[in-house]
């Protein structure tokens, strides 16, 4: 089953010791896995200084929102939270962001082709204006992406409380090469389908790749 619904958790290392690090996502995804809903997780590492400050995004797949949901008040989740107090994550990590996202949509140039393995990931929030509208203009500003800028994949997600008067957006990326901040490309298109939302506030741009990955 690929998973629709997301949660996002953004963390960086307290002492600089990555190995330790990466040993206890090892160990805390082993117990979260204790939970049927979880169908994936993929942790990605922080390769430039630019973006926000974490040094590490974990994305956690789920079928839908109740699955999620069973995940959020379960045990496997509050085995996990007990492990952190008592261990070495009460020190050695910091959460530094947690939120839960639909997916709108995903793109590629080719089902079967490898991917390259540099991620980025860009927020923003968006002002009102009607969704399918707004969805269509994003559509045609990823479009930019995939021909001027050697993007191959691309995964718009949306924030799980949004509305029509406004939301936040994460779009994930995999690219050839290193891609320019999103306010370069943005709006790019001269006469642009679709109906541009009444804002586009700034977030963060964040580049890595990927160290683990579970799935089902």
């Amino acid at each position: 089953m690929n998973p629709s619904y997301f949660n996002l958790v953004s963390t960086r290392s307290t002492d600089g010791d990555h190995v330790a690090l990466q040993r206890w996502y090892s160990d805390h995804v082993g117990i979260l896995w204790g939970c049927d809903s979880l169908l994936s997780a993929t942790l990605l590492r922080r390769e430039t200084s630019e973006g926000n400050e974490a040094d590490y995004i974990c994305c956690y797949g789920f079928p839908d929102e109740a699955g999620f949901l069973a995940y959020e008040h379960g045990p496997a989740r509050q085995a996990a939270a007990q492990v952190i107090q008592d261990g070495w994550g009460r020190n050695g990590i910091t959460i530094t962001e947690r939120r839960p996202y639909q997916r709108v949509w995903q793109r590629r140039v080719d089902a079967g082709a490898a991917l390259p393995p540099r991620h980025a990931v860009a927020r923003f929030d968006i002002g009102a204006g009607p969704w399918d509208e707004v969805s269509r203009w994003l559509v045609d500003q990823v479009h930019v992406l995939f021909a001027r800028h050697g993007v191959r994949a691309a995964t718009l997600l949306r924030g799980a409380t949004a509305s029509d008067q406004g939301r936040e957006l994460l779009l994930f990326l995999q690219a050839d090469g290193v891609l320019p901040p999103w306010r370069e490309w943005l709006n790019q298109t001269q006469e642009p389908w679709g109906q541009a939302p009444a804002s586009v506030a700034p977030g963060w741009f964040w580049q890595g790749q990927p160290v683990m990955h579970w799935s089902r």
